[in-house]
């Protein structure tokens, strides 16, 4: 497992994510306490913000959404955030799929992204099914997103899909993310 899949699958997140919740609540949506409930996420939010001023640099939108962690994106998505399930539940362009469902894929993916982090072993963990599920996740967000994981990937897993289709219009994700760039 290579941690540029789940970098990838950690910027769409966050990007689907806000766009969502900006949308929804406004550019100021994460210093709602009635959009971020949790204690959790508003900490992510006071120590983003620390971050950034003891750096010198402006506690802008983007600054403050590149600087929320994985864990605050994947929090989003927990029991104590179901009231954010509705506006969040669009950025996924699958069917069927539950909040519990996504989160419980999150938090998978988050523990290994901080094993790699840290510099733990992974090879005991089940890699084909987290790389799977990194796959799934970002495809379902963002087509474009999965094909470039799939593409740049250096391991392979012969247990993962090599195509991967695009659940709302059946085509490849190769097709989807190369239209444009290939001669005709």
């Amino acid at each position: 497992m290579e941690h540029s899949s789940l970098h990838m699958l950690e910027i769409t997140l966050r990007n689907k994510c806000d766009l969502a919740l900006e949308a929804a609540f406004g550019v100021t949506w994460f210093d709602d306490p009635t959009v971020l409930r949790d204690p959790y996420q508003q900490k992510c939010v006071q120590e983003a913000r620390a971050l950034l001023l003891r750096e010198g640099k402006a506690a802008t939108h983007s600054q403050m959404i590149a600087e929320l962690n994985f864990g605050f994106w994947s929090s989003l998505f927990g029991r104590s955030s179901s009231h954010l399930w509705g506006t969040l539940r669009p950025i996924f362009s699958t069917g069927g799929l539950q909040r519990a469902t996504i989160a419980q894929k999150l938090r998978d993916l988050r523990r290994l992204r901080n094993r790699i982090a840290h510099y733990e072993p992974i090879l005991a963990q089940p890699l084909t099914a987290l790389h799977t599920a990194t796959l799934d996740l970002t495809s379902w967000m963002a087509a474009e997103a999965a094909a470039w994981i799939t593409t740049h990937s250096a391991v392979a897993y012969p247990a993962t899909p090599i195509i991967i289709t695009d659940p709302t219009t059946g085509r490849s994700v190769f097709d989807i993310a190369l239209n444009g760039h290939l001669p005709v």
